[in-house]
């Protein structure tokens, strides 16, 4: 029974604050009680400071070393070929490029590309440009990061060729009727 006192004032010990109260006493049956209340024939008891031990600081991190930067071979325009022909009388241009290895959309990785003036980024490998006036032409493909620098790029030339509306035959473009002569407004007589 003792013990069981014991054991329970110094449990009590651990959960009250410093300068608390304790009672203690003994009923008649001989049962000894604690309380933070006195009771008739109670007797106080003083709680010594509970010690505090303050927690060891956490360990520093480990430096984590920098994640490796990953990094392209090439990116390589295939369609229009470098130093060839498009031709296509509405200006349209279709660009193909190939990343190597594959574009990692997963870091935030995209294909930029430009084609006069015109500007298109994305995932895909291929793209679409249109109203590309004829001549000679740069198209630029670049593999981007999320900040916006550039990882890799690479350009290529080529010339569009449009039929012109001015030559004989190209009633199409809106040129002159076959045999040269100029072409009849439409709802007009021949």
């Amino acid at each position: 029974m003792r013990l069981i006192g014991l054991a329970l004032l110094v449990m009590l010990a651990g959960v009250v604050a410093a300068d608390t109260e304790l009672y203690k006493w003994t009923d008649k049956d001989g049962s000894v009680h604690y309380s933070d209340q006195p009771g008739p024939g109670a007797e106080k008891i003083t709680v010594p400071d509970v010690p505090t031990i303050a927690a060891p600081p956490l360990p520093e991190a480990a430096a984590s070393p920098p994640p490796t930067a990953f990094r392209y071979r090439a990116v390589s325009i295939n369609e229009p070929p470098n130093n060839g022909t498009v031709r296509d009388n509405t200006g349209a241009v279709n660009v193909t490029v190939d990343v190597i290895p594959p574009l990692r959309a997963d870091l935030g990785h995209f294909v930029r590309v430009s084609l006069a003036g015109q500007t298109q980024d994305g995932i895909a490998t291929q793209f679409a440009f249109a109203n590309i006036d004829r001549g000679t032409h740069t198209v630029q493909a670049s593999v981007v990061d999320r900040e916006g620098n550039t990882l890799v790029s690479s350009s290529s030339s080529f010339t569009l060729h449009r039929i012109s509306k001015l030559l004989p035959g190209n009633r199409q473009a809106g040129g002159s009727s076959p045999g040269g002569k100029p072409a009849a407004p439409s709802g007009a007589a021949p």
